[in-house]
């Protein structure tokens, strides 16, 4: 899931590879493990084929696909972050997927030995400059009639009912650092239109928003690690600094907030798109 550090508008991951980003992602891959298991069926994986996972991060979808394809298929995950694939090594070996393989490489750039059955990318596209590019090259790198198959998220679509002041007040930081550094907020909606640009068929589209209620939602811990992980940006960009944001209770004070209205936490909506190389 990461794909190398930001350094200006649209070049890169801009959350890192942190104990605390890792513990984000793990917490996301639980929250949106239906509309990851949902998405991958509807790519269709046979056992037996080949598939890779550009930016696969801890390996969570890797290791998804892995299940789908069997023994006598074989995945190939590639991250840029060696701390996010040391994770996602163990946990293969601990799920006994010995068809699983994990490289160290740039996404946009690597390249499989020869052509595989289905190239898959997870909350990879929001990082990139230019995914169409990216959507373009996977075509590329999939044999006639293999899978292409990409998932973003809309992180404009993230609501509490009632309102919850910390999370408005989240929200803003997110979108403007974001927006500041380039990065789509809206990623899902867009995948139609990249895979279109990208001389592909329009995709089968999946998507799922999950909905918690209360303070132990799950989703708090994702806004809590955002808040953690992106401070750095949130401060590089003039964005708040952390002393407005207080990252070290944050979650705490979030969660307070959630139990004392009930609140519902509307989740950000999770797109899939699934299209078939002519």
């Amino acid at each position: 899931m990461t794909s190398g550090t930001r350094d200006g508008p649209g070049t890169g991951y801009v959350l890192g590879d942190t104990d605390p980003e890792l513990a984000r992602l793990d917490v996301l891959a639980r929250l949106y493990g239906p509309a990851t298991a949902a998405w991958l069926d509807s790519a269709g994986l046979a056992p037996g084929a080949s598939v890779v996972d550009l930016g696969c991060g801890p390996g969570a979808a890797a290791l998804a696909a892995a299940e789908r394809v069997g023994p006598t298929g074989r995945v190939v995950g590639v991250d840029a972050s060696d701390r996010h694939l040391a994770v996602a090594r163990r946990r293969a070996a601990e799920a006994g997927h010995a068809h699983v393989e994990f490289v160290r490489a740039d996404v946009t750039t690597w390249s499989p030995a020869g052509p595989v059955d289905a190239v898959l990318g997870r909350l990879v596209l929001l990082h990139l400059p230019d995914p169409v590019a990216l959507v373009a090259r996977s075509a590329a790198l999939v044999r006639p009639g293999g899978v292409v198959a990409f998932q973003d998220v809309v992180l404009t679509s993230r609501a509490a009912h009632p309102p919850l002041p910390l999370l408005t007040a989240y929200d803003r930081w997110l979108r403007t650092a974001l927006g500041r550094l380039g990065v789509p907020l809206d990623a899902g909606l867009r995948l139609t239109g990249v895979f279109r640009a990208a001389g592909l068929p329009d995709p089968v589209l999946t998507s799922a928003q999950p909905l918690e209620r209360g303070g132990d939602a799950a989703g708090w811990a994702v806004v809590a690690g955002d808040v953690t992980s992106l401070l750095p940006a949130f401060e590089r960009t003039g964005t708040a600094t952390a002393a407005e944001i207080g990252p070290e209770d944050f979650e705490r004070r979030l969660r307070a907030e959630a139990a004392a209205a009930d609140a519902v936490l509307v989740n950000p909506m999770l797109v899939g798109a699934v299209a078939r190389v002519p």
